[in-house]
């Protein structure tokens, strides 16, 4: 599969296959597979944005791209304690 991905500055060309992974049966080596190609297009969809892009509101009730890429990041973290640790995230971490 070829994805053009772009930004007002720069397009970029990425190939990325969805499969299987090698030690993985095959629904986890999909899901693994489709994770990484969600973080590589969405690192490549940002490289190079200004703060002040990051920053962007395009009206009242949207969200900034900024914004939207803490709310990833928060998600993330809270289903790696909640898997890996067993628990849901505390005060302190939810507020890290």
């Amino acid at each position: 599969m070829f994805l053009v991905i772009t930004n007002k500055k720069e397009f970029y060309s990425v190939e990325f296959k969805i499969s299987e992974i090698k030690d993985f049966t095959p629904q986890i080596g999909h899901l693994v597979s489709q994770m990484d190609y969600a973080r590589k297009t969405t690192l490549e969809a940002v490289k190079g944005l200004t703060t002040s892009e990051l920053d962007f509101l395009p009206n009242d009730d949207a969200n900034s791209i900024g914004a939207l890429l803490l709310h990833i990041a928060a998600v993330e973290k809270g289903f790696q304690i909640e898997i890996f640790d067993g628990k849901s995230p505390n005060e302190q971490e939810t507020a890290e």
